[in-house]
């Protein structure tokens, strides 16, 4: 990264570090380039100079308070004939869709003061308005956070329908995103599959026999965690329930990192479940001052720096470094988690030890594994009938064998490594007590079990 980068429209070179670029007879000159974003407008300095070879276009990004400019990743190109016609035709399919389920529809939406242009709007249930911006090509995240205030302005609720994982449209607006990459394939079923942008809220239980460790305690507390998890739906479908109300944004801000959060399509009843009558958090306003003050340009500026950099490692995380829609389930524990058993919470006094419930648990755990791997181990055949040639594994019984075996690898690590065990002044009388705490655990629920009516 650097932050001097050649302007080919101008034929200028751009600081970065300066609050009016270096050009203060330019004013607006940054917002112009966010606005009208071109993956070929900027240019690598030291490429042009001095004839470096490096990807050459670059592209501005904001991190730890200043403007940066990075070379364009792999991939990011100027929009071809073959994409032009591709959003084109999810255009045409978006508003043919809500037309066709009994939506007004607006295609290339025109607002009076000139500032928007819309691809597709649609006019909902209770005057709720979907205001859909098709992004094949690649965006400036400033250009993207232009637009969407700016239609959120008009009334309007964006959704970014983009087709790369990269986007970085992705999570500063509500988006949706298709695997289809060919104009062709847009009247399919299969290709219109949302792969992701809409959520469906989950508690898991934060025991011993999950593999996830717990975001509170680094153990297991017992309890449930919300996470929001990506849902299979057709983009079809999307369109009708974004309209009709069934699919509604949310807004959660990270409370840790530099993140500042996801957008996600979600059902009326998981917000409402997830937010517990709290208000939805604003995206447009910072977390905390600190925040607030970390996105304020320094007032003075960088000396020239004239050569490329790509790839050194500058210190700053690239922001297409990672997919930016990857999948994987959102840990919302912070937001919304549920209280452990009674048995998590308790403490087990023995020999001397107060043992915690959760260590108690994870001693229960384990025994039980070990024990489904002992009817398992009686189960399959003698190693006399192996070697004899008389009988052997099934492929399936060697799967639910090696699966058992790591299974109380796992559980008998999680136990072993536990900070309370740990931290022991005499680990093996610890052990001996996290036994026998374990054992009189399993006669009170015995007894509980034979009062039960």
């Amino acid at each position: 990264m650097t932050h001097n980068v050649l302007h080919r429209g101008y034929g200028i070179t751009i600081d970065l570090s300066a609050s009016d670029l270096g050009h203060p007879d330019r004013p607006g000159l940054l917002q112009e380039i966010h606005r009208n974003y071109k993956p070929d407008l900027l240019y690598c300095l030291g490429a042009h100079e001095y004839g470096t070879v490096c990807p050459g276009f670059m592209t501005i990004v904001e991190k730890n308070g200043r403007y940066h400019a990075r070379h364009v990743t792999r991939g990011e190109v100027a929009e071809t004939a073959g994409e032009s016609e591709l959003h084109k035709a999810l255009k045409n399919h978006t508003a043919e869709t809500a037309g066709r389920e009994g939506f007004g529809v607006t295609v290339e939406d025109r607002a009076v003061h000139g500032r928007r242009r819309t691809d597709v709007t649609v006019a909902g249930a209770s005057g709720k308005k979907i205001g859909y911006e098709i992004q094949i090509s690649p965006i400036a995240s400033g250009s993207v956070d232009t637009r969407k205030r700016t239609a959120v302005d008009d009334g309007l609720t964006p959704l970014w329908l983009v087709t790369n994982e990269n986007s970085l449209a992705i999570d500063r607006a509500p988006w949706a995103r298709l695997n289809v990459q060919r104009w062709q394939d847009v009247g399919g079923r299969d290709a219109l599959r949302v792969r992701g942008g809409v959520k469906a809220l989950r508690m898991v239980r934060c025991d011993w026999a999950t593999q996830r460790a717990c975001p509170k305690t680094g153990t297991r507390c017992g309890g449930w965690h919300a996470t929001w998890e990506s849902t299979q739906a057709h983009y079809d479908d999307m369109v009708r329930m974004t309209a009709a109300g069934e699919l509604v944004t949310l807004f959660m801000r990270a409370r840790t990192g530099r993140r500042r959060g996801w957008h996600m399509w979600v059902k009326p009843s998981d917000k409402e479940e997830f937010l517990q009558g709290r208000p939805e958090p604003d995206p447009y306003l910072p977390a905390s001052a600190t925040d607030s003050a970390a996105t304020i340009l320094p007032a003075e500026p960088l000396p020239p720096d004239p050569h490329c950099h790509y790839g050194e490692d500058t210190g700053i995380r690239a922001e297409l470094g990672r997919p930016r829609d990857n999948g994987d389930p959102i840990d919302a524990s912070d937001w919304l988690s549920k209280e452990p058993p009674p048995e998590y919470r308790s403490v087990w006094t023995v020999h001397g030890w107060e043992v915690p419930g959760d260590v108690v648990a994870a001693r229960l755990a384990l025994d039980s594994a070990l024990q489904r791997l002992a009817v398992l181990a009686d189960a399959l055949p003698t190693g006399a009938d192996i070697a004899a040639g008389r009988a052997d594994f099934t492929p399936a019984e060697r799967e639910r064998w090696l699966a058992a075996q790591e299974e109380c690898r796992r559980l008998a690590a999680a136990l072993a490594t536990h900070p309370w065990l740990r931290s022991a002044h005499d680990s093996f009388s610890a052990r001996r007590a996290v036994f026998a705490a374990a054992r009189k655990a399993q006669a009170v629920d015995r007894t509980n079990a034979a009062y039960q009516p």
